[in-house]
């Protein structure tokens, strides 16, 4: 059979399969959905059931991200303009919509193009891709912003335990050349974590795998009530404690020390938004602290994580 009949087989077999997939069905399941679509702001609980988990998983963490001005998730691709989510609705809540064309891709699977009508006449032009799951049409992308939070999470995503070692993004582990090191799962969280010192963590002597050997003792991490670890313990190399800026979720100080004596480094922004660093140290109850300087990063990645800053130096693995 040459490739032109195999095509053409293909295609016979593609539209027979789809043929029997009721289009008046999908216009109305749209017209239904797009008030589950949300209008400038992070989408209700209750529209959970109308999108795909893989779709709503990356609305909910998109919308975890703190923008510069400390405010939570309002990338503008988030923005999608629908009046829905208890906006502006017309005609006793039921959404107008002008189906411009429908594409069947599978029995499972389909395209809508559409305009939304706003109560004044005027119109928006919107796609949106659906699938067909336990006999209903659910939301599985929106006008292409699946790959644009995909990219903006990479980049972005923040959680306090990404904040503790100073990265963002779809981190997998950071290493340092000092053999500190934290492995993450997908969600941003801290699975493993050790110091120079240290051969593996705990938490409340939980029990977690072993990680690559760098001494015969545990370090200690110790959380605040809303999930930053703020101390941390290893016996050898002593105690460590974190502070944060809880809006922004970031590291604003680490240090070390006992007792009256302590020294810790202090991060910050200048009035012109670049990143800056000071001394902060302790003696005795007498604290001084370094004029603050901006911080000279000798080495970043694709994803704005720095690699090398003055004498440390660390890799940085993601997720795909």
């Amino acid at each position: 059979m040459n490739t032109k009949v195999m095509i053409a087989a293909a295609l016979a077999v593609l539209v027979a399969g789809c043929a029997k997939v009721d289009t008046s069905e999908i216009n109305k399941s749209v017209e239904n959905l797009i008030q589950y679509i949300p209008d400038h702001a992070k989408p209700q609980q209750s529209a959970q059931p109308y999108y795909t988990p893989e779709y709503w998983n990356l609305l909910t963490q998109a919308w975890q991200i703190p923008m510069p001005d400390g405010e939570i998730g309002d990338g503008e691709f988030l923005c999608y303009f629908i009046e829905g989510n208890g906006g502006c609705s017309i005609n006793e809540g039921k959404h107008q919509v002008a189906v411009i064309e429908t594409i069947v891709t599978s029995d499972t699977s389909a395209v809508e193009t559409f305009d939304y009508v706003h109560p004044d006449g005027t119109k928006e032009r919107h796609t949106i891709n659906l699938v067909k799951s336990a006999e209903k049409w659910i939301i599985n992308d929106y006008d292409s912003t699946k790959q644009k939070m995909k990219q903006y999470i990479d980049n972005n995503f923040i959680t306090p335990d990404l904040a503790f070692m100073e990265v963002k993004g779809r981190v997998k582990s950071v290493i340092y050349t000092n053999k500190r090191k934290a492995y993450f799962d997908e969600q941003g969280n801290i699975t493993k974590y050790c110091t120079e010192f240290s051969s593996t963590h705990n938490f409340n002597d939980a029990s977690f795998d072993e990680v690559e050997d760098n001494g015969d003792v545990e370090v200690q991490l110790t959380r605040d009530n809303k999930g930053y670890i703020t101390n941390t313990y290893d016996g050898p190399g002593g105690g460590e404690f974190f502070e944060y800026d809880t809006t922004a979720i970031r590291l604003t100080l680490r240090g070390g020390g006992d007792g009256g004596c302590w020294s810790a480094t202090k991060f910050g922004f200048d009035d012109e938004g670049y990143p800056t660093v000071s001394t902060v140290e302790s003696d005795l109850g007498e604290k001084t602290e370094t004029p603050p300087s901006r911080i000279t990063y000798d080495k970043t990645d694709s994803h704005g994580n720095w690699l090398k800053r003055d004498h440390e130096e660390r890799t940085i693995e993601y997720y795909e």
